[in-house]
């Protein structure tokens, strides 16, 4: 790899792999949920991911590119964190609160991802890709903000047994 199209490429395969393990982890956590909000934002920001798949397809058919995935770490590290998390069985509140945590941690793995993207797609003269980016980024802050602000939420109303005060 000696040139930015082919870190370009690079990047985009592995937050391509990232969405789409992240719709099955999103659908995952809104059946957990026992808040019927904490559900709602997951099933939401599923849909949403599977928008952000759309645009990324859309992205590669500028570069004149088939769509593909390369392996992302960076997630799968996220996922395998979640699953042994769950191995401690935690009550369903905590599952919520920590989903929400786990949540935010893959959002602000996509929104540098994004980041990273535009400046590339903006250096290489992408100009379909930039704004189909941004959106993606945007809603990712989105989700985040919603998460964030869930789980403090969650960590005032009292609800969290044994929390300490």
């Amino acid at each position: 790899m000696d040139n930015l199209r082919q870190l370009f490429e690079y990047e985009l395969k592995d937050i391509y792999f990232a969405e789409h393990a992240l719709i099955k982890a999103l659908d995952q956590m809104a059946n957990e949920s026992t808040s019927p909000q904490v559900e709602q934002a997951f099933a939401t920001h599923k849909q949403q991911t599977e928008g952000h798949v759309k645009r990324l397809d859309m992205v590669f058919n500028e570069m004149g590119e088939k769509a593909a995935s390369e392996e992302c770490p960076g997630i799968e590290g996220l996922i395998v964190e979640k699953k042994s998390f769950a191995k401690e069985k935690p009550s369903k509140d905590i599952l919520d609160l920590y989903n929400l945590g786990a949540g935010a941690k893959a959002e602000r793995y996509e929104i540098s991802a994004y980041e990273s993207l535009i400046g590339m797609a903006d250096k290489l003269g992408m100009k379909n890709s930039v704004p189909l980016l941004r959106d993606n980024l945007q809603e990712e802050e989105q989700a985040l903000s919603i998460v964030t602000n869930l789980s403090k939420t969650m960590m005032k109303s009292g609800k969290m047994v044994g929390a300490a005060r």
